[in-house]
């Protein structure tokens, strides 16, 4: 008997936590009223159970929200250098890539980049432009992928265009995403399907307040990764 009534007071903990405890009393006081014995050996079983606690809540970080501006992800307003690790399956050693943002103009939304690719004998050096407007900010060049829109505006969770053969994604707007230059929260996240997902796929995070950190491209053709070592403001 006292092994059934164990049994019952284990059952009715568990599937009822919050109330768990005014629920031992009112059987209590019925088995008292009914059966005195029984009543006893029913509070010496509860009295050997473990204490049952409900465990704190947990933060739940929603990667479809976030209270980032859209002008934040990319800002192109800021003279910074950004110095990223270059690694492809098209060489051996990595290569360094010099990213600086050298002048902006507040009419036209516009920003110079120039862009240094060294490499052992001689450093690529091209200049190009990153522009915003109420359609989105478009770069007329990039490290890994050439002209491209950045990302699109108004800029929502899980929004989509293309771009020649190539679907684009806003696939998170709080994600996570650790490189050299450290860890970074609340990133902006773009995947791509190359010609539909045929071709490959591809993958970037930009960071709040910083650009572009990580990029990664997965092609019938080459595979490059695109990780930022660090960041400074001029």
């Amino acid at each position: 008997m006292l092994k059934f009534v164990k049994s019952i007071i284990y059952i009715s903990l568990i599937t009822a936590p919050l109330c768990a405890a005014a629920q031992y009393d009112a059987v209590e006081n019925v088995l008292a009223a009914t059966d005195p014995g029984l009543a006893e050996a029913y509070r010496k079983a509860g009295e050997e159970l473990p204490v049952f606690s409900v465990p704190a809540p947990v933060s739940i970080s929603d990667e479809r929200y976030s209270d980032t501006p859209a002008d934040q992800y990319l800002p192109i307003s800021r003279r910074a250098v950004l110095e990223y690790e270059y690694t492809s399956s098209e060489f051996t050693a990595p290569k360094v890539i010099r990213v600086e943002y050298l002048s902006y103009s507040e009419k036209d939304k516009t920003a110079a980049v120039n862009m240094i690719i060294f490499n052992k004998t001689k450093p690529r050096v091209t200049n190009f432009v990153i522009t915003a407007d109420a359609q989105g900010v478009r770069a007329s060049d990039s490290p890994l992928y050439g002209p491209r829109l950045e990302f699109p505006l108004p800029l929502t969770y899980n929004s989509v265009w293309n771009e020649g053969a190539d679907r684009n994604r806003v696939a998170a707007l709080n994600a996570k995403v650790t490189v050299p230059a450290g860890a970074y929260n609340g990133c902006l996240k773009i995947t791509t399907r190359l010609s539909g997902g045929d071709a490959g796929s591809a993958e970037r995070y930009y960071a709040p307040g910083v650009g572009l950190v990580y990029e990664r491209i997965n092609s019938e053709d080459r595979q490059e990764t695109l990780k930022l070592t660090s960041y400074q403001l001029k």
